[in-house]
């Protein structure tokens, strides 16, 4: 088999399994340090790729969000589920949870 035949296979396969691609564009710095993570979090079984580690990031935080969405319950103002709520039609209001509490959510 051919490389482009191997590719050709290897792209098929990712779109049956709902694989999508990315680019990220990342300076210098950032680069470096997405390096460094991927060396140092890999620890003794080496490091990961750039791919693991961002898929990684994104599998944690989504694991974070999850528990704090469970926590919040109903607005204390207007008594509507959250993170939704009135959908900031209150904002503003000191009782409202869109005008400070939102911001837990927030990176």
């Amino acid at each position: 088999m051919t490389p482009t035949e191997r590719k050709r296979k290897s792209r098929a396969a990712a779109r049956a399994a709902g694989i999508t691609k990315v680019e990220v564009m990342l300076g210098p710095a950032e680069l470096e340090r997405l390096q460094q993570l991927c060396e140092i979090r890999g620890g003794v079984r080496g490091p990961y790729t750039a791919d693991e580690f961002i898929s990684l990031l994104i599998h944690r935080s989504w694991q974070h969000l999850q528990g704090q969405l469970a926590e919040l319950g109903a607005c204390a103002h207007c008594n509507s589920a959250l993170p939704q709520g009135c959908a900031g039609l209150l904002k503003g209001d000191s009782r409202c949870w869109h005008t400070e509490q939102a911001k837990q959510l927030e990176l």
